[in-house]
């Protein structure tokens, strides 16, 4: 297994550099690209030094039930308490909750660098980051004084519980009810399944948000609340030890993140307490899972990077076949072969795209956050939806993509464990379907983003892209792949009025071609990203290697960016498309 690096630099060269405008927008004194480089630094020591070792017997022996509860592998709880005691879990929570306030580009980023080490630890430490965010939005002075800083700090731990064996992606079939108590609180009974570290010994207490159905509402979606319903609640002598009727009978036997306790809960009257009013439950869920699918997306990144290092490492100690291009004798390292180089190229160029589009998005979101500008902030708004989804979805499929060319790179040596590329493919698979399926991402750009009767945010991230494009400098390498980007730009703006037809004449034709245009739209912000990376190689003191990023930028133009035509050709072929599928027999198998 190779070491790992973190890419502290690909960091500071996004927030000094490529993004530095929209970065310093929103960072505070001690939010500075220095400081993100500094704290990126000292945690891929801990990713290098406390998780990449535990990465072996946390896949083969997973999580298990006991009587006691969910116990998580050799090592886990040692290197939580390790990364809490460090001050890690509190990097960006609020200063009055006991954290260190730096915002959530340097969550994010963090979540990347953890994900490197492991990805089930990395959900252990970021599911809880939404909760207390739901509770600093919208929770009561209880709530806000009982748990913020415990979570916060990752004293803690929390866990988001949306799904039922019957509800899935249709939140108006819940059947989880809560029925108020004289005290105002809560009682919950119910069952919610692929609850991601819904019981484990990492921590004292887990602080389960639950959305659930309040006897007597409205029927429908109005009808649901979210509430805070902890493992253990206060006892009469004070400390957290009373069980709260919350249960794990069984956790899930998956594919991947073995080290992930993803477990069914059973909540038998559990005292709850309602987090903000009757019928906003559906709007704070949402609120949480928006951070959820960004976070998804820096998973990906974390897998594909940590992917890369081991297949470029392996590439370059690989000696075998000859040299079928210079006439040199004797086996060479594969990374000379032009088929094994190109994909290590590929690999960079679409980890470094999926970083760009992520961290871009992370800054939006935290500009639509600014209650100070609110201009800015209602910018940010009508962005956020499609930078979102497009993150969510893309960076996830680029994950699984990089990591199974690794696996290609070594070859059978990639099949076996000893490598750690084969854990890395399974754990890596879940990205693209959960916090909403690729899918549900595409649908929701084509059916709500269009035009939902307010405001067009296609067309608005549309206007934003032309407008970096306008911003660059009038001469540089950029230059040569403008028109290109621009006639991109047009491309997408006339498969939106396609859509809009297709959805009032043959709604089929439109829906079915969804994923087409969520990746159209990305490439959009991805080749435009890619414009900035040319212009600002320009600069002085850069912190990464320009010939290398330099050549990414020419690979993704040469290479990649000719994949839009393939999704604009699909778009416009949908009624044909349409034809096929309407027409195949599916039951004649």
């Amino acid at each position: 297994m190779s070491n790992y690096q973190a890419p502290v630099g690909e960091y500071q060269f996004l927030a000094s550099h490529l993004l530095a405008k929209e970065f310093q927008a929103c960072a505070s004194e001690e939010g500075s690209a220095q400081m993100l480089g500094t704290v990126l630094e000292n945690l891929g020591r801990f990713v290098s030094e406390r998780l990449l070792p535990l990465t072996d017997i946390a896949d083969r022996q997973g999580c298990r039930v006991t009587a006691e509860g969910v116990k998580t592998p050799p090592g886990y709880r040692a290197a939580y308490e390790d990364f809490v005691a460090d001050g890690w879990g509190a990097l960006h929570t609020a200063v009055e909750d006991g954290g260190q306030g730096l915002g959530w580009p340097f969550g994010f980023a963090c979540d990347e660098l953890l994900s490197s080490g492991s990805m089930a630890f990395a959900l252990y430490v970021s599911i809880r980051l939404g909760v207390y965010s739901v509770i600093k939005s919208i929770g009561c002075d209880y709530l806000r004084q009982t748990y913020l800083e415990k979570i916060g700090s990752g004293e803690w731990n929390a866990s988001m519980c949306l799904t039922e064996p019957q509800s899935g992606t249709d939140l108006s079939l819940i059947r989880t009810t809560a029925r108020v108590n004289e005290d105002g609180t809560y009682q919950l009974s119910g069952n919610k399944i692929f609850i991601s570290g819904g019981d484990h010994d990492l921590t004292d207490n887990i602080v389960h948000l639950v959305l659930a159905r309040i006897q007597g509402a409205a029927a429908g979606l109005s009808g649901l609340g979210l509430f805070i319903v902890p493992k253990f609640k206060a006892a009469a002598d004070g400390r957290w030890s009373q069980a709260n009727g919350v249960t794990c009978p069984r956790i899930e036997e998956k594919l991947g993140i073995h080290a992930s306790a993803t477990a069914e809960l059973l909540f038998a009257g559990a005292q709850g307490w309602l987090v903000g009013q009757p019928g906003e439950g559906l709007p704070g869920m949402f609120a949480m899972m928006k951070l959820a699918r960004i976070g998804t997306a820096f998973q990906a990144i974390g897998v594909a990077e940590r992917a890369v290092q081991q297949a470029t490492a392996y590439a370059l100690e690989r000696v075998q076949g000859r040299d079928l291009c210079g006439g040199r004798k004797g086996a060479l390292p594969i990374a000379e072969h032009p088929n094994i180089r190109r994909e290590i190229v590929r690999m960079r160029m679409l980890t470094a795209s999926a970083r760009m589009l992520a961290f871009t998005t992370t800054l939006v979101y935290e500009h639509s956050q600014n209650r100070e500008d609110r201009e800015a902030s209602q910018r940010a708004r009508l962005l956020l939806p499609v930078l979102m989804s497009t993150a969510k979805a893309i960076c996830s499929e680029i994950g699984v993509d990089v990591t199974s060319a690794a696996m290609q790179t070594h070859g059978g040596h990639g099949y076996i464990r000893d490598t750690g590329i084969e854990v890395l493919l399974r754990d890596v698979q879940i990205l693209p379907i959960y916090e909403g399926t690729n899918d549900v991402q595409s649908l929701d750009l084509v059916v709500r983003r269009l035009d939902d009767g307010r405001q067009q945010s296609v067309d608005g991230t549309l206007q934003w892209l032309r407008g970096q494009i306008a911003e660059l400098p009038a001469v540089g390498e950029h230059r040569a792949h403008v028109p290109a980007v621009e006639a991109l730009l047009g491309q997408i703006a006339d498969v939106v009025q396609q859509l809009q037809n297709e959805l009032k004449t043959t709604p089929f034709a439109a829906l079915q071609c969804a994923r087409e245009f969520l990746w159209l739209v990305g490439h959009g912000v991805i080749a435009t990203l890619w414009l900035r990376v040319l212009a600002a190689l320009d600069q002085p003191g850069l912190p990464i290697d320009p010939a290398a990023k330099r050549a990414e930028a020419q690979f993704y133009f040469a290479y990649q960016l000719p994949d839009a035509g393939l999704r604009v050709a699909r778009l416009k072929a949908s009624g044909a498309i349409q034809a096929a599928l309407q027409s195949y027999p599916l039951h004649s198998r």
